[in-house]
């Protein structure tokens, strides 16, 4: 039944004027009330009954039938199961149990855990793709059944045990009695892998592979770019890419935990990782390393041959991603014989996509696109019904949804987490730049209820997690799994139980501050995009145009602030003047970002699960801190010169003004040097060293169309410092010596108190 709750996207309101109008009444009034919703939470989306008896599960059930009652395991407890020993159920449960929750279950008592597969035993009525992937999970005294009807879906019923336990002060753990049975509403569940920029360790990936598992993905959409050896183009995979071996391993791996590990490759724009290099120079379109030449043969036998690589590194995988993303000039080749404009774009766009389709089945594999801009809504009927749209959402005018169910194309419901966000994704509703912006998590919980309201065809959802903007994958999994949880039972529960069921399945029972945790990175992350001036840059020539059109918003930008004029000695604050709403905001912010810290290292010292991912999100914590430290200490550098400037023929006070202003400048320029040793150290646990140099082949860099400019990326983590080097304190610094000396040698005053420490102790 469809609720206001989840579909609605205002708010459900209170008329004032129908509640009573004496004082009296109100509190009696108000407890009613309160009354009523808590009998009826479920019913309203608010929680369902596992989270009202104290337990967690996500993605939620379908069904539950509970007694109230909850039984113990402990570790005497056995598993009885036919299967072979080699079950990856079987596994998962035995290695879980142990390194999850420390659980022994020796088999010396009476309680039994009892695994068993039995087609068809759970709800006939599903369609078979759905019913592979049902199960029921019977908690009685002494007795847990795990039924599936195949394989995977006994293994979701594992994972789902797995969250249940909740551990009791004595070792042993808790279940809620009663019954769970469920199944998705949706096939597929894809969550996108972002490797652009830089390259996670194997272990790192099969790690992830054991995490979307855990949370019920069946499918990653891997976008490699030039992070594979590719053995047909040798030139393009970067230094230390993964081998045909390794993807082999991976697939496997993935294969094992029922996730097709699919290939994500972008063509025939943003393919600057081909382009780069010299041998490929001749196939741009129109000079741009953006996109690909579209009516060059060798252009397209060049991305089949790419395709074919990856196809080759991923057996039996059903899909393949053919990222047909932001093709903003399809058919402007100088070697396309018809006149580029709108219908002829789209109908390039529409000759390439039938062309891929059509090569993709001759190698059974079932084609996932971006069914968007340059295609016209009227050329949709044109494309074959064997493809997939990945990218329906309710950003989408119905004629798409229409033209596209016409055609036969099936869709999946697009999330985006992260696109352009700095520091920390945009999961919650915060303000940037003065304008409120709505959480991506909320879009998410109703999204695919919202599509399929609309007649969308939807098959599953694809949950995208652009990380290379300057983001961790670490900081993806609250996203990821809410995508998860809205295509498993879609439109239920509230977002804030989901949020809360994460928290817990993610870091344990144990970890009442996360949610907190993650509001106050977020808003610390705000702030430090908000604060930068966005200034024309002198590092990037400008681009070629983007979807208005060739030579449109080319100007690129580049982000820092103003620091103070030399000579530096006056009387007048500029800097607090400039920027006073956000050093007010700073002082605030602040002492959230103390918070934080403290709520992190007391995390650290009590959770025992994803202990890594903790540490990524206290290398942000630091970063945001250092950020507010360098705007409030330029005001202290300020205030050091406007005293200085008022000495008068205090000479010797003068000078120690300016010397305390060129020592804090000095920390500022320390410590962002080990802010970034630190982002580095800790983000390289699990990925590479960017731009690496392996058995003698150098990495390429991107360079800008135009000029040899770096395009978007130092080599490095650097990025993430570069509106701090941009301030170009050093130099700064560097000429307020010679202010102190010149000064001081004119009024005969000994400077004292320099703080010379290099930069790399």
């Amino acid at each position: 039944m469809r609720t206001f709750i989840f579909f609605n996207n205002k708010k459900p309101t209170c008329n004032l004027n129908l509640l009573p109008k004496r004082r009296t009444f109100l509190p009696l009034f108000l407890a009613i009330l309160s009354l009523f919703i808590f009998s009826h939470a479920e019913s309203y989306g608010f929680i369902n009954d596992l989270k009202s008896n104290g337990f967690s599960l996500i993605p939620a059930p379908q069904k539950t039938e509970l007694t109230g009652q909850k039984i113990v395991i402990d570790n005497s407890w056995t598993i009885n199961s036919k299967l072979d020993a080699n079950s990856i159920v079987l596994k998962t449960l035995q290695t879980g149990v142990i390194e999850l929750l420390g659980l022994e279950l020796s088999g010396r008592g009476d309680g039994k855990i009892i695994l068993e597969i039995k087609p068809g035993k759970i709800n006939s009525n599903l369609a078979p793709e759905l019913a592979r992937q049902a199960y029921r999970l019977e908690i009685a005294q002494d007795v847990v059944k795990i039924t599936g009807n195949a394989e995977a879906g006994l293994f979701y019923g594992v994972q789902s045990l797995l969250q249940l336990l909740k551990p009791m002060n004595n070792g042993e753990f808790s279940l809620p009695e009663g019954t769970i049975t469920d199944w998705p509403d949706l096939e597929l569940r894809i969550i996108h892998w972002d490797t652009k920029h830089h390259q996670d360790r194997i272990e790192t990936l099969k790690r992830f592979l054991d995490q979307s598992a855990y949370f019920k993905a069946n499918a990653v959409a891997f976008e490699i770019e030039d992070k594979y050896e590719f053995p047909r183009h040798p030139v393009i995979g970067a230094p230390g890419a993964f081998t045909k071996a390794e993807m082999h391993e991976l697939t496997a791996y993935a294969k094992e935990r029922f996730i097709q590990l699919i290939p994500d490759i972008q063509a025939p724009a943003h393919v600057a990782y081909v382009l780069k290099h010299k041998e490929f120079t001749h196939l741009k379109s129109d000079g741009s390393n953006y996109q690909i030449c579209m009516c060059d043969e060798e252009a397209i036998q060049l991305i089949f041959d790419i395709y074919q690589d990856m196809i080759d590194a991923t057996p039996d995988v059903d899909y393949f991603l053919v990222s047909t993303d932001e093709i903003y000039f399809a058919g402007i080749c100088g070697k396309c014989e018809k006149e580029y404009n709108d219908v002829n774009r789209s109908q390039a766009w529409v000759d390439y996509v039938n062309r891929a389709n059509e090569w993709m089945k001759e190698r059974n594999r079932k084609m996932i696109s971006w069914v968007e801009f340059p295609l016209l809504p009227e050329d949709i009927h044109k494309l074959p019904s064997t493809m997939i749209d990945g990218v329906i959402n309710d950003g989408k005018d119905q004629e798409w949804i229409d033209e596209e169910n016409k055609a036969g194309i099936k869709q999946l419901n697009y999330n985006s987490i992260q696109g352009s966000e700095y520091l920390f994704p945009n999961y919650f509703t915060t303000r940037y730049r003065g304008i409120q912006i709505e959480g991506n998590l909320r879009g998410t919980s109703v999204s695919s209820a919202n599509v399929l309201e609309r007649g969308a065809n939807l098959m599953g959802s694809f949950t995208a997690a652009w990380g290379d903007s300057g983001l961790h994958n670490e900081l993806f999994w609250l996203g990821w799994i809410t995508g998860i949880q809205y295509s498993w039972t879609v439109g239920k529960p509230a977002i804030e139980q989901s949020t809360s069921d994460f928290m817990d399945a993610f870091y344990g029972y144990n970890s009442p501050d996360m949610v907190e945790v993650y509001h106050l990175l977020e808003d610390g992350a705000r702030f430090h995009q908000d604060l930068w001036d966005n200034v024309i840059s002198k590092e990037r020539a400008p681009g070629y145009g983007d979807w208005y059109g060739k030579g449109i918003n080319t100007e690129r930008y580049d982000q820092t602030f103003e620091t103070l004029p030399i000579p530096a000695i006056n009387s007048e604050s500029i800097f607090s003047v400039k920027y006073a709403a956000k050093i007010e905001k700073a002082t605030i912010v602040k002492r959230d970002n103390e918070k934080l810290i403290s709520l992190l290292m007391h995390s650290l010292s009590r959770i025992d699960r994803n202990q890594y991912n903790l540490e990524v999100l206290l290398s942000i914590a630091y970063l945001e801190q250092y950020t507010i430290n360098t705007l409030l200490n330029w005001v202290k550098i300020e205030n050091y010169l406007i005293e200085a400037s008022k000495a008068g023929d205090e000479y010797a006070k003068a000078v120690n003004n300016m010397v305390e202003a060129y020592n804090l400048a000095g920390k500022i320029l320390k410590d962002g040097v080990l802010i970034e040793r630190e982002l580095t150290t800790t983000w390289e646990k699990s990925r590479f060293k960017k731009g690496r140099r392996v058995n003698g082949k150098e990495f390429v860099h991107v360079l800008d169309d135009l000029k040899d400019h770096i395009a978007d990326r130092r080599v490095g983590l650097g990025y993430m410092m570069a509106p701090f080097e941009r301030m170009e304190i050093d130099t700064w610094q560097s000429r307020l010596m010679e202010e102190i000396n010149m000064f001081a040698n004119t009024h005969n005053v000994e400077v004292k108190g320099l703080e010379e420490e290099p930069l790399n102790e």
